[in-house]
């Protein structure tokens, strides 16, 4: 028996929705229902970015520098992180990683300083000024973000945190293929 998926209405209906009718409607021939899981993640995503910039904004960061200082706290000890271990934790480029401890180091939040294992290596460590900084904008950090998880039950967020751990592992374990190449009518399902 085929699956019977619930129709939103006008006042349960999201963005999403919306773009998912509009898309069926538009290409009845392709698959949209990626757009209910894939599309409400990236759109979540980018709400969450906003506001972590907008509570992060009165102590002077964005969440691009607070991802920076919030790793070298969480992982850096006294000794801090090789730039290798640092760019992975934050999942940029070792170019973007560059151009961001640049950035901390100009401020005063970060300094790098020899590898004590490694004579040619350096490491990465918050300043007393940057540890301080962090542990005040992880405070605010960490009150906000769990006004946001607690618009969800208990039971809502740990079943939505264990489907999106099950999704996460699933990428870190195999990764998306390449793109396929182009059809024969040259065309591409692009993500909305």
């Amino acid at each position: 028996m085929p699956e019977v998926k619930a129709q939103p209405t006008p006042d349960t209906g999201d963005t999403l929705d919306r773009f998912m009718a509009e898309w069926s409607a538009e290409r009845p021939d392709l698959d949209f229902d990626y757009l209910a899981t894939v599309g409400r993640i990236l759109r979540v995503s980018a709400h969450l970015r906003d506001n972590m910039d907008s509570w992060l904004a009165p102590f002077g960061l964005t969440w691009e520098m607070f991802d920076l200082l919030a790793s070298l706290q969480r992982s850096g000890g006294k000794t801090g992180l090789r730039p290798t271990d640092l760019y992975e934790a934050c999942m940029l480029s070792s170019g973007a990683m560059t151009n961001r401890v640049d950035r901390a180091e100009k401020l005063g939040y970060a300094v790098r300083q020899p590898d004590p294992d490694d004579g040619r290596a350096t490491r990465i460590a918050l300043t007393k000024r940057g540890r301080g900084l962090t542990e005040k904008a992880m405070t605010e950090h960490a009150t906000r973000a769990g006004e946001i998880s607690h618009r969800l039950t208990a039971k809502e967020q740990a079943q939505l945190a264990g489907l999106l751990r099950k999704m996460l592992l699933s990428l870190e374990e195999a990764p998306v293929a390449a793109p396929r190449k182009s059809s024969a009518n040259g065309r591409r399902a692009a993500l909305a």
